[in-house]
């Protein structure tokens, strides 16, 4: 299954972090926010409530994950 079809089916609707190999100041850039659709070679990802949404070549996707409130908050265990 394809990186699209496996990120929607488990993670679609829900907040997530979309790790990307483009780089810029040195750091890969990562996306967070809701993920809300894709297909065959991107994701949607909705940043903000007063944003637009963001598309994201899945050719540049290096990880996909569910973010946590702990996450969200920066209370990282230590």
């Amino acid at each position: 299954m394809a990186l699209e079809d496996e990120a929607l089916k488990y993670l679609k609707g829900k907040r997530v972090v979309v790790g990307t190999t483009v780089q810029s100041e040195g750091y890969l850039q990562e996306i967070s926010g809701t993920l809300m659709d894709g297909g065959q070679g991107y994701l949607v990802v909705q940043e903000g409530e007063d944003t637009s949404p963001t598309i994201v070549n899945s050719a540049h996707v290096a990880w996909v994950y569910e973010e946590t409130e702990d996450e969200e908050e920066g209370d990282f265990p230590e």
